[in-house]
C-alpha cells in the first residue's frame, strides 16, 4: 500500500447514530471532512491533532465538534469512534 493510498472509511455504531441526529447540513460537512481524511490521510490538515494515549489516534476539529478516529495504514482502515460535540469529547 501507498503511503497515499485511501483508506476504507468506517464509523462505528455510537459516532454513527450521533450523525443521523444532528442537524443534516452539519452531519454531510463533518462526513465530507472525514472522507477527504481517508482519501488522503498524509494531506496537510491543520485541524487534526494526535491523540495521546491512543496507537494512532487522531482528532479532528469541526467548529463545536469532534471528531475522534484510528488510522490502520497496515488494513487500510479509517476508524471513527467517537463523534462530540466540544466539551464532551475529551470525557
Amino acid at each position: 500500500m501507498s503511503e497515499h493510498a485511501a483508506m476504507r472509511l468506517m464509523i462505528k455504531h455510537t459516532p454513527l447514530k450521533r450523525l443521523l441526529g444532528m442537524q443534516p447540513k452539519k452531519a454531510r460537512a463533518i462526513r465530507d471532512r472525514l472522507e477527504a481524511i481517508a482519501a488522503n490521510p498524509r494531506a496537510k490538515n491543520s485541524n487534526l491533532k494526535p491523540l495521546a494515549g491512543v496507537p494512532n489516534g487522531f482528532r479532528l476539529r469541526l467548529g463545536d465538534w469532534r471528531a475522534s478516529f484510528t488510522l490502520d495504514a497496515q488494513a487500510g482502515v479509517m476508524e471513527v469512534f467517537e463523534i462530540e460535540p466540544r466539551g464532551g469529547a475529551y470525557k
